[in-house]
């Protein structure tokens, strides 16, 4: 089999002609030898060199109205440790404003982007706190025009020579629902808003939900392989389940369907707070549980193969910061054998979960990679 068949293949839960390994990197390695620069070599690295299988992915652009206008600006208060950067959307009704502390890793220069996990713990204005905010939110993420769509049916276009050398599947994310609304809000800011004002993040999720089918529509209608509902912060990290079931499964239900209509998979990611979901995960027919944390959390891995296991495939077995980030090769290669006895061959991925960082022992990659070419 080539990656496509092997991974949609596991995906179905279907036979493969052996388990799939398909690991996720935070960004490129640092070891010769096994660097990329773009995509290209990125499929070249991990297919050819370290022969694991991986996907392709692909975004569609959401743009603002025309009407929006930003600025960004840069202060150095005598209070504060660090510069403070300020970004404002100037909006038809009203301005959208962020400002973030400058720290020494921030990632984005002399910008704040709407969504990243490193804007949350920078904060001391987050893009949202009042229903007014939200309202000025919608003209920021638009559905896709026929500008938009047109640039995305030409860049698929573009990527067909790689996907034709390498039979990789194409993979794009069409949803991030509570996990972009921590992006936003802020955690904590977001956590007390819901027992405060959970009409807020109703309507936040309404408007979401709004361009999210229609991004779907499109990404499924232009034929991409694999979609995926990122729902990394929907978990019981900071939801309860009564919350879940309120703002995610309504959601959810309504895009595996879409999706299965076009005979299509759907990936659901969750890496930790999964298992007071369990009952609610296990009664949604979409199609894969991606990135599940194996170490850290509490989870049972017995318990989630028992209750999911065959009705969905699962991706993981490895813990990326406990067994790849501290640990040694040996229990690397322990934790890919305890991996494969829980969750069999058949409708299991196996991948670090969440994704390998370049400053982690490569020693502890080859040793995952190694030990899965023994008994995959």
């Amino acid at each position: 089999m080539k990656p496509k068949e092997r991974i949609l293949s596991a995906l179905k839960r279907q036979e493969t002609d052996y388990l799939p390994c398909v690991p996720k990197f935070w960004s490129s390695p640092k070891v010769s030898g096994y660097q990329w620069k773009d995509e290209s070599e990125r499929l070249e690295v991990l297919i050819n060199r370290l022969g694991v299988d991986t996907y392709l992915s692909v975004g569609l652009e959401r743009p603002h109205h025309p009407d929006v206008k930003e600025k960004v600006w840069e202060e150095k208060p005598s209070n504060e440790k660090y510069p403070v950067l300020h970004k404002i959307f100037e909006t038809p009704k009203g301005n959208l404003e962020a400002v973030v502390r400058k720290t020494e890793d921030w990632p984005h220069g002399q910008d704040i982007p709407l969504l990243g996990d490193f804007n949350v713990s920078r904060y001391i204005k987050p893009w949202l706190e009042t229903a007014e905010d939200v309202e000025k939110f919608a003209y920021l993420r638009l559905p896709p025009g026929k500008e938009e769509n047109e640039r995305f049916r030409e860049q698929l276009k573009n990527w067909q020579k790689l996907i034709e050398r390498y039979q990789v599947p194409t993979y794009a994310t069409y949803a991030m629902g509570l996990t972009s609304g921590l992006h936003l809000f802020g955690a904590q800011q977001m956590v007390m808003l819901s027992m405060d004002n959970p009409e807020i993040i109703t309507r936040f999720l309404e408007i979401q939900h709004q361009t999210d089918i229609k991004v779907l529509k499109i990404l499924l209608d232009s034929g991409v392989d694999i979609v995926r509902r990122n729902g990394w912060y929907e978990s019981t990290d900071f939801w309860s389940p009564s919350q879940f079931e309120r703002w995610v499964l309504p959601q959810l239900k309504k895009e595996v369907e879409i999706t299965h209509q076009a005979t299509r998979p759907l990936i659901y990611t969750m890496c930790t707070g999964i298992m007071p979901l369990l009952p609610f995960l296990s009664k949604i027919e979409f199609d894969s549980l991606d990135t599940i944390e194996p170490v850290l959390g509490n989870q049972d891995m017995d318990l989630i193969v028992k209750e999911l296991g065959d009705k969905k495939s699962l991706w993981g077995g490895v813990s990326a910061p406990i067994h790849i980030g501290r640990g040694k090769p040996g229990d690397v290669r322990d934790a890919v054998d305890k991996a494969v006895s829980i969750f069999g061959r058949k409708g299991f991925i196996l991948t670090a979960a969440p994704s390998i960082r370049p400053q982690w022992p490569w020693e502890n990659v080859m040793a995952m990679i190694d030990e899965w070419k023994k008994i995959r």
